[in-house]
């Protein structure tokens, strides 16, 4: 016990237990958390030029210069007398003498410490309670005549110190863990806020993806107002179309030919892609109601999720290309075989934690009732082409050349495809099948291509042209054609393909880019090969 006191009172050693009545404490200066022992009846307090709170025993010697404050025993606790030339307040007053009472806050004039007054009664505190230290922080807090910022800032820095340093070993360890215990709700907190974070910035992405692509493709969907205008304009297309058949043929029967030989090669792509979560491996679905019908979230989009309950998400596309003559190859273009590869959509996937799917790719050609499945087989890196290939049967009879002769400026071209896609073929269809679709409620993406087919009403637009410009990365050509027509042969007059057409150029009056057959010529050699 008393090697604890020692330590409290630093370098000087307590009296014997039953000699000590009070003690005090100095709370500033440099004799802070140090003990003055009181002992003796008539003690004398003194502060010297260190500013050093110091007790001396009134038995000995004569008072110094350095004295503050007398100190006279009555029995039960100390009374205090201010030396003559001292001033010394007891919580926060100027006295002269004062009879001391437990817990009083006392400074030994304007350079001496605070120091708090306490009664012993022959017990030695070896730690003190947080009560205690607090109610001291108070004390001060109140009692000192400094400034209040640096008075607030010592007694904040005062009641740290002791907390940590003269709190019991129980109190200490409680807020060691109480603080591992509070970091560790934080980190984790934090953790936790940093992956809502970011699965919201994923799915915002993901979203923004899946909105661009729909914007994308919701061209080939087709609505009941929608059919309901188509319908209304179908006469004035079919004449149209009809009257400009037929000039076709009349100004050149070559055309004619061309256009009767080539057809049944010239196919109709019609695909769906979905979106696989790169995380969980799943394909994102739609996500029903009790009832079956799709949500949508706030923003009017589809619902959708991994966790999901309906169909696959479709993103729908239709595109054109052509068999190769003896080689079961299909030829169209990258961007028809791998949609998710033109514009950001793939950047955007990516970022969204995405990767596309192909889920269906129909090929429907002129002739054929029943569509074939298409397989990807290679695209060319540096060229809007790629090659799929399709079942034997299906190529049977069919197939167009391509061309081996250069191609001259001001040379005719006659391009095949199908552009604006179902649209284009129900306009040929007529009236009659367009209501008949209606009445049956027939009207969605995959069938009215089903029905078409059925029907033998899948057949290919051809547009007459003239070669304006050729580069060896592109023929550029007037001949007439839209989305939809991508992947479509453009012709020479002998019927062999010069150029796969790729991309139109409205800015310049119409004008349409195709690859030129060079570049095929390069890709199924570089197949060949492997």
């Amino acid at each position: 016990m008393v090697d604890d006191l020692k330590h409290c009172a630093g370098t000087a050693a307590p009296p014997e237990k039953d000699e000590v009545r009070a003690f005090l404490e100095s709370l500033t200066g440099p004799s802070r958390g140090r003990i003055a022992w009181l002992s003796s009846d008539h003690p004398r307090i003194s502060v010297g030029a260190d500013r050093m709170l110091r007790v001396v025993s009134g038995d000995g010697g004569q008072p110094g210069t350095d004295n503050r404050a007398l100190l006279h025993w009555s029995g039960d606790t100390y009374e205090i007398e201010a030396v003559p030339g001292a001033v010394i307040w007891v919580n926060g007053r100027q006295v002269g003498s004062a009879d001391l009472i437990h817990g009083d806050m006392i400074e030994f004039g304007e350079d001496g410490p605070m120091s708090r007054y306490r009664l012993c009664r022959n017990s030695f505190p070896t730690r003190w309670p947080v009560e205690e230290i607090l109610s001291d922080t108070m004390a001060y807090a109140r009692s000192s005549r400094r400034p209040f910022g640096p008075r607030l800032t010592n007694a904040l820095f005062e009641a740290g110190r002791r907390l940590l340093l003269e709190t019991s070993l129980l109190f200490r360890l409680t807020v060691i863990a109480v603080l591992i215990v509070l970091t560790t709700f934080m980190a984790l907190q934090w953790r936790t806020d940093r992956l809502i974070r970011q699965a919201i910035e994923a799915e915002a992405l993901r979203l923004e993806a899946i909105t661009i692509a729909l914007a994308e493709t919701r061209r080939e969907a087709l609505s009941v107002e929608e059919l309901a205008m188509l319908r209304e304009q179908l006469d004035l297309q079919l004449a149209g179309n009809a009257d400009r058949l037929t000039r076709l043929e009349r100004r050149l029967d070559a055309s004619a030919r061309v256009i009767r030989e080539t057809t049944a090669s010239v196919a109709f792509l019609q695909g769906a892609y979905g979106l696989r979560d790169t995380g969980s491996g799943r394909l994102l679905r739609h996500v029903l109601s009790a009832q079956g019908v799709p949500l949508q979230t706030p923003f009017g989009k589809p619902l959708v999720d991994v966790e999901g309950n309906g169909d696959p998400l479709e993103f729908q596309f239709t595109g054109t290309g052509f068999l190769l003559a003896g080689s079961g190859h299909l030829v169209t273009n990258r961007h028809v075989a791998l949609p998710w590869t033109s514009g950001d959509r793939m950047r955007a996937f990516q970022e969204g934690g995405l990767e596309p799917e192909m889920l269906r790719l129909m090929v429907f050609l002129p002739g054929l009732t029943d569509p074939v499945d298409a397989t990807f087989l290679a695209a060319a890196d540096t060229a809007d082409l790629a090659l799929l290939s399709v079942p034997g049967k299906a190529s049977e009879g069919r197939g167009l050349t391509l061309s081996e002769s250069p191609l001259e400026i001001g040379d005719e071209v006659i391009v095949m495809g199908f552009p604006t896609g179902l649209r284009a073929l129900l306009a040929q269809a007529g009236q009659a099948f367009l209501t008949e679709l209606e009445d049956a409620g027939e009207t969605d993406f995959w069938t009215i291509a089903a029905r078409l087919s059925e029907e033998g009403k899948i057949a290919p637009l051809a547009s007459r042209g003239i070669i304006a410009q050729i580069t060896p990365m592109a023929v550029i050509y007037d001949a007439q054609t839209t989305i939809g027509g991508s992947g479509g042969p453009a012709l020479g007059s002998n019927g062999h393909v010069v150029a796969i057409n790729t991309a139109i150029l409205p800015e310049f009056g119409g004008a349409n880019i195709g690859v030129p057959v060079g570049k095929l010529h390069r890709l199924l050699d570089a197949i060949a090969d492997d």
